[in-house]
């Protein structure tokens, strides 16, 4: 192997090889499809887990000044490449009808006023023979903004397929991360997920101090619509010491989707068995890896609701209950303005909002804060 020389049919160049982006997506995709051909990536830096990926399919070179022998070459605006691509191909060495040549991808819409605001024009280089618009748009508004006759302008969309992939999980808790509520477990259930490699994704809803660091852990403020969330997830997560009848772990099992939970006293009572409608972990979490390792097989199951007998404990009368509908205009007077935790945010001194009776009557109890403005 020659080290001062990259030779394939066919170079796809991208300059600097980032951890996420469209183009990164576009080497990806071309190459996906692409494989079975002569092809090759070159760069100048690269995000190891974007080499990692795209060295399924093809070599892989880092450019450090080589000589690139190839047929075909597709850079994107970094045209100093150009310098190091054989002459061969350089579109004033090509006759008409050669199938050969250096062709710009262009992957940014240049006639938006972003990049004219912002002085951003595409780079182009009269060794280059073809431009690919990835839209018609950007085909139709390129000669405007670059100055590149039409008929070097050519319009190929993106490729993409779709591979079919197992989903990834979603576990949800709604729970203090207090040592009694099990934050300790939860912590070592994260470690053996991350560590078997399991895919998944943890909304943890509290408003307590985030003490689980994972990239898969995500914090979300208390919400008394938790429902929502666990329509979406494939778990209930609750690892507690104890609980006397847990409201979230009913939830989930009455939408007929499984919990992970600790032996609770009460489990057998309300028909919870584990491998059944759950699984059950170990309050020493001595069988955590047991349960990351299967916890992609998702329990299938009807689970028996329970029956409150309340309607023959309450006192049967009628309600003479009325929503409260009239509003109350506030101001606030207190110098410093108001935090309101309700609202969640700053009121500031002399604003005036807009409120229900009974929210009045509670910001009226602190006194100096607020008064009357209009009813």
């Amino acid at each position: 192997m020659d080290g001062n020389k990259i030779e394939h049919k066919n170079i796809l160049y991208v300059n600097d090889f980032n951890w996420i982006g469209g183009v990164e997506t576009y080497v990806h995709e071309m190459l996906k499809k692409y494989s079975d051909l002569d092809i090759a990536v070159v760069y100048k830096t690269a995000h190891p887990e974007q080499l990692k990926r795209i060295r399924k399919y093809c070599k892989t070179y880092k450019h450090t000044d080589q000589k690139i022998v190839c047929d075909l070459c597709i850079i994107n605006y970094d045209t100093s490449i150009i310098n190091y691509i054989t002459p061969t191909i350089w579109a004033q060495n090509l006759k008409e009808g050669d199938p050969r040549g250096i062709y710009q991808g262009i992957h940014a819409d240049y006639d938006n006023p972003y990049y004219i605001t912002h002085g951003f024009k595409p780079p182009t280089d009269p060794r280059i023979k073809g431009y690919i618009a990835i839209t018609k748009h950007i085909q139709d508004t390129f000669t405007s903004v670059s100055g590149i006759p039409k008929d070097k302008i050519i319009q190929i969309y993106n490729p993409l397929t779709i591979e079919k992939k197992d989903r990834a999980l979603i576990l949800i808790s709604a729970t203090r991360l207090t040592p009694e509520k099990g934050s300790k477990r939860m912590e070592e259930l994260q470690k053996a997920l991350d560590n078997t490699g399991v895919e998944y994704v943890w909304f943890i809803f509290t408003d307590s101090e985030h003490e689980i660091s994972s990239p898969n852990v995500v914090y979300m403020k208390p919400t008394m619509d938790i429902g929502r969330w666990l329509d979406l997830a494939d778990y209930l997560v609750q690892l507690s010491d104890t609980e006397g009848l847990s409201y979230s772990i009913n939830e989930m099992l009455y939408r007929n989707k499984p919990v992970i939970v600790t032996p609770l006293h009460y489990l057998d009572e309300l028909g919870i068995k584990d491998g059944v409608n759950c699984y059950i972990l170990e309050k020493d979490c001595s069988n955590v890896y047991d349960i990351a390792k299967k916890i992609t097989k998702i329990p299938k199951f009807k689970f028996k609701q329970l029956e409150d007998t309340y309607d023959k404990l309450l006192i049967k009368s009628k309600s003479h209950y009325k929503p409260q509908e009239t509003k109350v205009q506030l101001k606030c007077t207190f110098f410093l303005g108001f935090d309101d935790v309700v609202e969640g945010r700053h009121i500031k001194n002399g604003e005036i909002i807009e409120v229900d009776e009974y929210r009045a009557q509670e910001l009226l109890s602190f006194k100096g804060c607020f008064e009357i403005a209009r009813r």
